[in-house]
């Protein structure tokens, strides 16, 4: 009797998750505006440690996925302005590269290292030493274009 009253338990429990993990027929969450942060979290001070000045760039260059130079006459102003004015998005995203690789270097001698994994609104960005998930189409664009 208490073997099958286990295996009841054990049943009963098994359904209930799988109930829980049902696809709900009530409605459904709209997707996110690639245009405003779907996470709806700033981290405190990461916008502001992102932000570069055009001043302080000393070359902005694009790289294939063998590490070869493609592009270096890309529009400084326009890659800058793009750049400061993309959104950190704290979702996950895939850890594979698909796209260009933009490389800005600094005059202080730091860079900003921008991969495309070929999403058409996101790119993965490493300045100093953080990594961020930003949300920038016009930069995902410039790194997707051959």
């Amino acid at each position: 009797m208490k073997r099958k009253l286990s295996t009841i338990i054990v049943i009963v429990v098994s359904g209930l998750m799988l109930f829980g993990c049902a696809e709900s027929k009530g409605s459904t969450a709209d997707q996110p505006d690639p245009n405003s942060n779907p996470a709806g979290i700033i981290l405190a001070g990461a916008d502001q440690q992102k932000n570069i000045s055009t001043e302080d760039v000393k070359s902005i260059e694009r790289y294939d996925l063998e590490g070869k130079l493609v592009n270096s006459e890309l529009n400084k102003e326009e890659v800058v302005k793009a750049f400061n004015d993309s959104m950190i998005d704290d979702t996950s995203y895939i850890e594979m590269i698909t796209g260009y690789r933009m490389v800005i270097t600094l005059k202080d001698g730091g860079k900003v290292t921008i991969t495309s994994y070929g999403d058409e609104t996101r790119v993965v960005a490493m300045v100093r030493d953080t990594t961020y998930h930003l949300i920038s189409p016009e930069i995902a664009k410039i790194l997707l274009n051959k």
